[in-house]
């Protein structure tokens, strides 16, 4: 396992963990209904919370890494001691409605656990308006929550 991978592997354990098992006992609390689930494996790691909306697709709060390449130009200057590797490992989240997400790699517990209930907040917006069913029903799962 690449040294900056390992780092990603340690922003999954010691910042996303806690933050999302803050977010899930906090859910639970007000009878909101979720589970988180992920993998540690090199190729795959990622986690996702995951707030279960009946037979409206599900809010989810996914981090996954983004693999970029680091030119040979950078890697070794001295003006970029920490990239000492070819490739640089990001984390980035995703959203199940296929909106395009970003990079969370600057973001502590407490403004990751403000990021993720401000995109809750939003979803749950969305549902209040009534607008954006193209987003919110999932049709190819119906009955099941939106699981995909």
């Amino acid at each position: 396992m690449h040294a900056v991978f390992s780092r990603y592997g340690q922003f999954l354990k010691q910042t996303v963990d806690p933050a999302f098992q803050e977010l899930r006992q906090e859910f639970l609390r007000n009878g909101i209904s979720v589970h988180i689930q992920g993998s540690d494996d090199s190729q795959t790691a990622c986690r996702e919370l995951i707030v279960e909306s009946g037979s409206l697709r599900n809010f989810i709060y996914g981090i996954r890494y983004r693999a970029n390449d680091v030119s040979d130009t950078v890697v070794g200057s001295l003006s970029f001691p920490t990239i000492t590797e070819e490739e640089n490992y990001e984390p980035i989240c995703y959203f199940a409605d296929g909106r395009r997400g970003y990079s969370i790699k600057y973001m502590q517990k407490d403004e990751l656990i403000t990021d993720v209930l401000r995109q809750y907040e939003r979803y749950v917006k969305m549902l209040a308006a009534g607008k954006h069913d193209l987003y919110l029903t999932d049709k190819v799962h119906p009955g099941q929550g939106g699981k995909s």
